[in-house]
């Protein structure tokens, strides 16, 4: 029809996938895996060959930081050979700090912070613990589908036989409360909207890579999600119940938490009725005082001072006084009863983040442009009508969270697994085979090598959801144990951001594994998993609704001076740690797949004038062993660079020892230098 606009070309994203068949190349000898056939392809077809292979130590460095954002342990360097590599990478695998370091990537899609945000920022004092729950899962390889059913629907799962894994379930659900949070709003429904756009954006970018929250006010202008699916979701997340264990004035909706352990509903239950029982008793106390006072009143308007009790008095008074000593009894019994009664207050349950079915499922109505105050007709609770997965019927008292979880994590649902293959194949190699990993939409990138990318998805799927399964493969690969080196002037000419993939690419050094290497390398890093939080911890003595950052300094004075890894430093939306600031720490209030990397002036002049990385390289220097100033020269190239140094280094570190003197301070001094230097900082 003439002048009609042209039908869009449906999203790639959306078809399904399945396993492709490796293409066939030339170089036969050189592909050791099925991702390495579709990568060598790729090159052929574009008249390019691959780089040759990593040096040894350059690639044990690489592993380590890409699997637990560590350097390797001197031992280790001098230890390593290629024929260990295949060893090496089972070992980190298997090390509680792979949990660590691939938790920290998941709490950036997670959007995780201790803090609201927003117009109050008030403590998350319980989120502590949904952090540590990623850790667990992920060191555990739960399969990730289950691991999404858990996030989203944890509390609807059947219950774990080990009483921690029941607790993981519920704390699992802690992802729909993390978000930022508009504590401050008056507008009750705008307050729960709000919430539930945030729930929206987090779980539909987080696992599915698209926006549906655009669709809050209108039809998405690019991809295809209508506002009436929007609202379909916002019935899933408004038929929830959220238990944050953070309250205001405004907002006291989400003031309770989840009981945890074996029998922490009961041991809660218990709790709250001896509460109530000394709310009741602290009631009858209160009359009986009452009667009390007034008598003295009436007594002391006579002209009686009762605490002399005069031995003359009228009649009426004596019978007064008689009542008053009755009644002072009764208080002193009263203040006995309740004393006992609060010194017997049964031990309360730990309690965590998590959710629960409200009591009353609703749909919600679509509202007109986005405005609460223009309700229209309501939608049914459902999911995104244009993924072709089918939602299994939510019943009339479900929220249809349990029934969302197994829609995004149905091995038919095009999105999911794409998504992780994605987010897993960019922290390996700095790139993912599609550019935008939050992204799958329309206005996103198209994927560098789709064949590669529906292959991995097909075989993670069919291969039990493995990450720790998939993370293997893709590092025993040819194609991740490339050099990073640019010498080709024929590739550089024709791929010069390597989206081929004819090299492999040089990461900065994030900024948690650039401390948690600094803490390592100066001897001083805590391996320890830690338990609570700094903002847990400064909340205790403040209640509740007078934990709000910045309120009579709260917070204010939170440092970064502990020796545990970073994942476990405070974060605190508006006020990151510098460091993690200064190296470009993924902002709490977004779901971030991928973050920027800069060099910038305010870097250098960190490293060079902080305590802390002083502190460490004066420990560095003191773990330098050899008996000769040689000897040390070459094990701190050794441990802060993984390799030999050159010639030409060895001359340029006995220069500065000359200048600085060989002297502690000056041996600190040159430890400073080379924790200041690029190749400490760069994974290559």
């Amino acid at each position: 029809m003439a002048g009609s606009p042209p039908v869009a070309e449906p999203l790639w994203s959306l078809k399904a996938f399945a396993v492709q068949e490796v293409p066939v190349v030339k170089r036969t000898e050189w592909p050791k895996s099925r991702v390495d056939g579709f990568i060598l392809a790729r090159l052929e077809k574009e008249g390019l060959g691959p780089n040759e292979e990593a040096e040894p130590l350059t690639l044990l460095r690489r592993v380590y930081f890409d699997l637990i954002g560590l350097p390797p342990p001197l031992e280790v360097v001098e230890g390593f050979h290629i024929s260990k590599f295949p060893a090496v990478v089972d070992g980190l695998l298997a090390s509680p700090e792979f949990g660590v370091r691939w938790g920290r990537h998941w709490l950036d899609v997670a959007r995780y912070a201790e803090t609201s945000g927003n117009t109050r920022n008030m403590a998350y004092v319980l989120a502590w613990r949904y952090r540590n729950y990623v850790v667990r899962a992920l060191n555990r390889d739960t399969p990730f589908d289950e691991f999404i059913r858990e996030q989203l629907a944890g509390d609807l799962l059947p219950a774990a036989g080990d009483a921690l894994r029941r607790d993981d379930q519920l704390l699992a659900t802690g992802f729909l409360n993390v978000g930022v949070k508009s504590l401050g709003e008056s507008d009750l429904m705008l307050y729960d909207m709000n919430v539930a756009d945030d729930q929206i954006d987090a779980t539909c970018h987080a696992f599915l890579a698209l926006s549906a929250n655009c669709s809050r006010c209108h039809d998405h202008k690019f991809d295809p999600i209508p506002t009436a699916d929007y609202h379909a979701l916002a019935g899933i997340f408004r038929s929830t119940q959220n238990l944050s264990g953070v309250e205001t004035n405004n907002v006291k909706k989400e003031a309770e938490a989840m009981p945890l352990g074996r029998d922490g509903v009961q041991r809660m239950l218990v709790v709250k009725q001896h509460e109530k029982d000394i709310a009741e008793m602290q009631k009858d106390y209160a009359e009986v005082a009452k009667k009390r006072n007034t008598m003295r009143e009436e007594l002391v308007k006579a002209g009686i001072d009762p605490a002399k009790k005069p031995a003359v008095m009228p009649k009426e008074m004596v019978e007064k006084m008689s009542t008053l000593t009755v009644l002072e009894k009764d208080v002193g019994e009263w203040q006995k009863k309740l004393a006992e009664k609060q010194k017997s207050m049964p031990v309360a349950p730990p309690v965590g983040m998590s959710v629960r079915d409200a009591e009353t499922p609703l749909d919600c109505p679509v509202f007109d442009k986005g405005e609460v105050k223009k309700p229209l007709a309501a939608v049914k609770r459902g999911a995104l009508s244009a993924i072709p997965v089918k939602l299994a019927v939510i019943g009339p008292k479900e929220s249809g969270r349990r029934q969302l979880a197994d829609w995004i994590a149905s091995p038919q649902n095009p999105l999911t697994a794409r998504v992780i293959v994605n987010r897993v194949w960019l922290h390996l190699f700095g790139r993912g085979l599609v550019g935008t990993p939050d992204d799958f939409g329309r206005m996103g990138m198209k994927p560098t090598h789709p064949e590669l990318l529906d292959d991995l998805a097909a075989r993670f799927v069919k291969e039990g959801w493995s990450v720790k399964a998939l993370i293997r493969e893709l590092v025993l690969t040819r194609t991740y144990q490339m050099s990073s080196s640019t010498r080709s002037d024929v590739a550089l000419a024709k791929d010069p951001t390597n989206l081929l993939l004819w090299r492999a690419n040089r990461k900065r050094l994030e900024a948690e594994p650039l401390r948690d290497a600094l803490l390592a390398l100066g001897g001083t890093l805590d391996l320890t998993p830690r338990e609570g939080s700094p903002v847990a911890d400064k909340a205790k003595a403040i209640t509740p609704q007078g934990r709000e950052v910045g309120r009579r300094h709260f917070l204010n004075d939170l440092q970064d001076d502990t020796t545990h890894r970073s994942i476990y430093l405070p974060i605190v939306r508006g006020a990151q740690m510098p460091m993690m600031q200064c190296f470009n720490a993924a902002d709490p209030g977004l779901v971030v797949g991928g973050r920027s990397a800069s060099i910038t002036p305010v870097q250098s002049l960190l490293l060079m004038n902080s305590e802390q990385v002083m502190r460490q390289a004066e420990g560095l220097s003191k773990r330098l062993g050899g008996k000769s100033a040689e000897e040390k020269l070459v094990q701190a190239w050794k441990m802060v660079c993984c390799r030999v140094p050159m010639v030409e280094e060895r001359e340029m570190m006995r220069g500065f020892l000359v200048s600085a003197g060989d002297t502690p301070s000056g041996w600190a001094q040159l430890c400073h230098a080379l924790l200041q230097s690029g190749e400490f900082q760069t994974v290559y």
